[in-house]
C-alpha cells in the first residue's frame, strides 16, 4: 500500500492511498467515528478496482494522527480479544 499525505495540520488529515479499499478503511471509520474528539471521518474510493482511496479526519480536539493511533490500537486489541476467544 502506498500512502500520499495531501494535507496535516493541527485537526485536519487527508491522505490519499492505493492498494487499499474497504477492508482497511471501514473498521478505521467505524472506530474513529466513535472517538469524542473526532468531529467527522470519511473515505471516498475511487473505483473499487483501482484500489484508491482518500481518508479525510478532522479533530474538534487533539491530532488527527493520535486519534488514528488510537484507533488502530483499539482495533489490534480487539482482534487480539476475538482470537484469544476463538482459541480458548
Amino acid at each position: 500500500m502506498s500512502i500520499e499525505v495531501v494535507k496535516v495540520d493541527e485537526h485536519y488529515l487527508e491522505l490519499k492511498t492505493k492498494g487499499e479499499t474497504y477492508t482497511l478503511f471501514s473498521p478505521l471509520v467505524e472506530y474513529l467515528s466513535e472517538d469524542p474528539d473526532v468531529e467527522y471521518v470519511t473515505f471516498d474510493v475511487g473505483h473499487p478496482l483501482l484500489e484508491d482511496v482518500t481518508f479525510r479526519i478532522k479533530t474538534r480536539s487533539g491530532s488527527p494522527l493520535d486519534a488514528l493511533r488510537r484507533a488502530v490500537q483499539a482495533i489490534v486489541s480487539d482482534l487480539e480479544a476475538l482470537e484469544k476467544s476463538i482459541l480458548a
